[in-house]
């Protein structure tokens, strides 16, 4: 039951606001609490920025945090100064206009036939992609000076060119440049220009109401393949330095896997609290060039103005239709409720067995996208989601979703393993007398023997070139993402 003190209210002079404390408890999101309350997200957060700045980043919400609820009127509150916004005037309008950040953007994949194909429909489409190999992270502006946004000097540089006020600027140059957040590296390059994008609204014009994020997903965040990853909490945090474009967005897309569910769209309305629509995918979604093109068209007729005609049943005949997630505001999340977190728990052992075998390296993978190992990676995608999944469950099931993804596609990370640290690993092999292996031909079994025997070597003939290279043979065994990062999937 929500802790709340019934005694704990207080009346603004001048103002009809009625408030009331709740203390968060674990698995708490910002939504909930504000569904529960009969509140916006917004006006939660607005309540309680000057208290915890940290809450309007719905990522880092803290269980025991006292929260004032707001359950009256309230005055428009500026996210960026916490007092009563000088320039009440201005509110974000509806518009047809699609945002569309192409973070897929490889020869294999393709996101931007995604957006050409919206732009053959006559929509009025601003692309985001990444410029080159070479640009990552970085970003060139109008002045012909290049930005290296890695740095705090570089995002600040930037962040400067969109004529901001000075506490705002430095609320985005820090989103930006996302200090420690190694999940941001090759993606803040995309996340600039999305700055750049949403400062129009900022400034008093407008935003494009429509945004689509297309790429990868596994859990994270958005990203490509030999590209930069948007992870969600970069996203967050700009969305809290940028209020006004946040309001913007009225029609949000996720064209990526296992991208939907209740506790992903609970986390996009606080990341954007004046959403109507929300399109994503509880299971793999469809490439460019395999049916995406299909599903967007419905998605961009269904979201035209400020329609909420959105409906799952329009993608049940096409090609993993199935796995449309959709949740509008007036009618909720679509679709039948998730079955019983002990039917999720009881799935998941029954395939334990087919996972740890391939593991172990005792059972291969014939088809990464079917199969006992497939099937156990999407129950622990739905456990996930599940709203009764206790805290502790959670982030143990977070770590094996990550093992487990990467055991799927053990080859291809493989590959980029050996490309990326291939010369360094054989030096050490070679230090203990040991020839250098090729991880990229290698099986999972053969990989495991081979670090096996090489612990083995070192344990009986100490060598430091060798030992320094054991920690990352161990994590590359135990598929952690230091080691395979999730752009490598």
């Amino acid at each position: 039951m929500p802790q709340i003190n019934p005694n704990a209210r207080t009346q603004n002079a001048g103002s009809t606001t009625t408030q009331q404390t709740y203390t968060v408890q674990s698995g708490d999101s910002l939504s909930r609490i504000a569904q529960r309350f009969g509140v916006s997200v917004e006006a939660l957060q607005n309540a309680n920025s000057g208290r915890y700045p940290n809450i309007m980043n719905p990522q880092k919400l803290q269980a025991g945090w006292t929260l004032t609820v707001p359950t009256g009127g309230r005055a428009p509150t500026d996210t960026n100064t916490g007092t009563a916004a000088t320039n009440t005037g201005w509110a974000p309008r509806t518009n047809d206009k699609v945002l569309f950040v192409a973070m897929n953007d490889s020869d294999a994949h393709r996101s931007t036939l995604e957006s050409d194909a919206l732009k053959a429909r006559g929509t009025d489409v601003s692309v985001i992609k990444n410029a080159s190999q070479a640009m990552q992270d970085k970003i060139t502006t109008s002045d012909g000076r290049t930005h290296d946004l890695k740095t705090k000097e570089g995002a600040m540089a930037f962040a400067l060119t969109l004529g901001l006020p000075a506490d705002q600027t430095q609320k985005v140059a820090a989103a930006i440049q996302g200090d420690g957040n190694a999940l941001l590296d090759g993606g803040r390059d995309e996340l600039a220009q999305i700055a750049r994008e949403w400062a129009k609204a900022e400034k008093g014009g407008q935003a494009p109401s429509r945004l689509v994020l297309s790429g990868h997903h596994t859990g994270t965040g958005v990203y490509g393949e030999n590209n930069g990853k948007l992870p969600w909490e970069a996203v967050g945090e700009l969305a809290s330095a940028m209020p006004r474009a946040a309001r913007s967005v009225e029609d949000l897309l996720i064209a990526g896997c296992y991208s939907g569910g209740q506790n992903w769209m609970e986390k996009y309305q606080a990341m954007f609290p004046n959403v109507k629509t929300i399109m994503a995918y509880e299971g793999s979604s469809p490439g460019a060039a395999s049916g995406a093109t299909a599903h967007q068209k419905v998605w961009e007729a269904a979201t035209r103005g400020d329609r909420q005609t959105l409906n799952e049943n329009a993608f049940q005949h096409m090609r993993k239709g199935e796995n449309v997630s959709i949740w509008t505001k007036a009618g909720g999340l679509q679709g039948a409720p998730p079955p019983p977190l002990e039917e999720l728990r009881g799935d998941l052992q029954r395939l334990r067995a087919s996972y740890d075998a391939a593991f172990s390296g005792s059972a291969t993978i014939a088809n990464p996208q079917t199969g006992p190992v497939r099937d156990y990676y999407s129950t622990i995608q739905r456990a996930l989601q599940h709203p009764d999944l206790p805290a502790a469950e959670k982030a143990q099931l977070s770590l094996e979703r990550d093992q487990a993804i990467r055991l799927l596609f053990f080859p291809v990370v493989s590959n980029r393993f050996q490309q990326a640290h291939g010369a360094k690993v054989g030096q050490a092999y070679e230090a203990l007398g040991l020839r250098a292996p090729n991880f990229s031909t290698m099986t999972r079994a053969e990989a495991l023997a081979s670090i096996k025997q090489f612990e083995e070597k070192l344990a009986a003939n100490p060598n430091p070139r060798a030992q320094a290279q054991l920690q990352l043979l161990k994590d590359y065994a135990a598929l952690k993402p230091n080691v395979i990062p999730d752009t490598w999937v």
